[in-house]
C-alpha cells in the first residue's frame, strides 16, 4: 500500500498519540467521544495508536465480526475528521487470535490508514514514516515498533535486534535538506527499563508509593519526582517494562528526540534521561482501569524551522468536556480497580475487614481481566 506523503503545514505538525483504548465488543461511548472531542479540539496532522486497541483477552472478541466492529468504532472519530492514522500493536490485539498482520489489514480497510515503511510485511507494526518540510527535504522521521506480547524466557516483550538493525540502517539512509539525519519521534506500547531511572525509588510508607510489577524490582517502591508531578505528571502505578537494550540503540543514534509509549494506563508523564525524553500516555479507554477523569491523548507539536524542538501536552476528558461520562458508574468502579493483583492484595492487607474483603474481590477481578498485565 503507498504512503500519503506527511507535510507540515503553515510551519506545524501536530501528532496525536492514542493509548490503551482496550476496547470490548460493546465500545464504550465514553471512549468514542473522547478521541472525537479530542480531534475537534485540536485537529491533529497524524493520529498513531500505540497499542492495546483491541482488548483481545476478552472471549467474545474472538470473532472477527466483532473484532472489526471495535476497529471500525474507535476510527470512526478518525476518518469522519478527515485525519490520516498509523497502528502499531500491544499484548493484547493478537489475544483476539488474529495475527497482528491480519489486524493491521482490517485496520487497512478505512481512508485514511498509512502502513509506513514497513520492517517487513509479517510486521506491520514497525514502520517509519517521513514527514516533509514546505519545500520537499525531510524534516522528521516517526517510529513506531511492535513490542509483542510476552518474552520467550517470561515477562514482557520488547523490541528485539532485528528490529533495531532495521532502524538502523533506515536511520543510516535518512538525510534532511542539509544532508544530515532528521531527528526522530519513536512510539511503542510496553516502556523500556530506562524510565525507572527518571522516577524516585523511595520508602513503602511514604505517600504516593507505587511498588513495581514483578521481575528483579518485586518489593521495591516508586513514586514520581515532585517536578515532574508540577509539570502536570502523575504516576499510580509502576512501569511495566520491556527487554533491555532498545534506549542504548535509541540514544546512540542521536537524533532520537523522545520515546513515547502507552502500557500503563495510570501513568502520564514526560521524564529525560541522557538526552531522550521518555513518555508515558495514560489510557483512553473507559471500559478498563484508568485514571478517572484524566483518561485523555497526548500531543505533540513541531515547527518546521526547528523539528529538533517539540511540545507535548495531554488531553484529558475534565478538560475537554464538562459532562460525566454517559456510562459513570462503570468508568468510577475501573477508576478504583487495581492495576495489578500485587497493588489489589497490598491494599486488603492494609484495610480493616470490609475493605479486605473488597480488596480481595477486586484482585480476583483483576486476575480473571488482566492476566497478561
Amino acid at each position: 500500500m503507498d504512503t500519503p506523503a506527511l507535510s507540515y503545514r503553515g510551519g506545524a505538525f501536530k501528532i496525536m498519540q492514542i493509548a490503551d483504548a482496550q476496547e470490548f465488543p460493546v465500545v464504550s461511548p465514553d471512549t468514542v467521544r473522547l478521541i472525537e472531542t479530542a480531534l475537534q479540539a485540536e485537529r491533529p496532522d497524524l493520529v498513531i495508536f500505540t497499542g492495546d486497541q483491541v482488548y483481545g483477552i476478552t472471549p467474545r472478541l474472538w470473532n472477527e465480526t466483532r473484532v472489526k466492529h471495535v476497529i471500525g468504532s474507535l476510527l470512526a472519530p478518525v476518518t469522519a475528521a478527515g485525519v490520516p492514522f498509523a497502528v502499531t500493536f500491544g499484548n493484547h490485539d493478537a489475544e483476539s487470535g488474529f495475527s497482528n498482520p491480519e489486524l493491521a489489514a482490517f485496520y487497512g480497510a478505512y481512508p485514511g490508514y498509512l502502513s509506513g515503511e514497513r520492517r517487513s510485511e509479517d510486521d506491520p507494526g514497525t514502520f517509519r514514516l517521513p514527514v516533509y518540510g514546505s519545500d520537499g527535504s525531510l524534516k522528521l522521521s516517526v517510529y513506531a515498533f511492535d513490542t509483542h506480547g510476552s518474552a520467550p524466557a517470561g515477562g514482557k516483550g520488547g523490541v528485539n535486534e532485528s528490529q533495531l538493525a532495521w532502524f538502523a540502517r533506515a536511520r543510516e539512509n535518512e538525510r534532511d535538506g542539509a544532508g544530515k539525519k532528521p531527528p526522530a519521534l519513536v512510539f511503542q506500547h510496553i516502556p523500556v527499563p530506562e524510565y525507572y531511572n527518571v522516577i524516585n525509588k523511595i520508602n513503602r510508607r511514604k505517600r504516593g508509593a507505587v511498588e513495581a510489577y514483578g521481575g528483579a524490582r518485586k518489593h521495591t517502591f516508586y513514586a514520581l519526582p515532585e517536578e515532574l508531578k508540577a509539570a502536570g505528571g502523575f504516576m499510580k502505578e509502576s512501569p511495566s517494562t520491556g527487554g533491555a537494550g532498545e534506549f542504548e540503540a535509541l540514544k546512540e543514534d542521536g537524533g532520537v528526540l523522545a520515546l513515547a509509549v502507552g502500557h500503563d494506563h495510570n501513568n502520564s508523564f514526560v521524564g529525560e534521561y541522557e538526552g531522550v525524553k521518555l513518555i508515558y500516555t495514560q489510557g483512553a479507554g473507559f471500559h478498563v482501569y484508568g485514571p478517572h477523569l484524566k483518561r485523555g491523548v497526548r500531543l505533540f507539536t513541531l515547527n518546521e524551522s526547528d523539528s529538533a524542538a517539540f511540545t507535548t501536552y495531554t488531553r484529558t476528558w475534565e478538560s475537554l468536556t464538562d459532562k460525566k461520562p454517559k456510562e459513570y458508574p462503570v468508568e468510577l468502579f475501573l477508576s478504583h480497580t487495581p492495576s495489578s493483583v500485587s497493588q489489589g492484595m497490598a491494599w486488603a492487607r492494609r484495610a480493616s475487614l470490609p475493605l479486605a474483603a473488597a480488596g480481595a474481590a477486586a484482585a480476583a477481578f483483576i486476575v480473571i481481566k488482566r492476566k497478561s498485565k
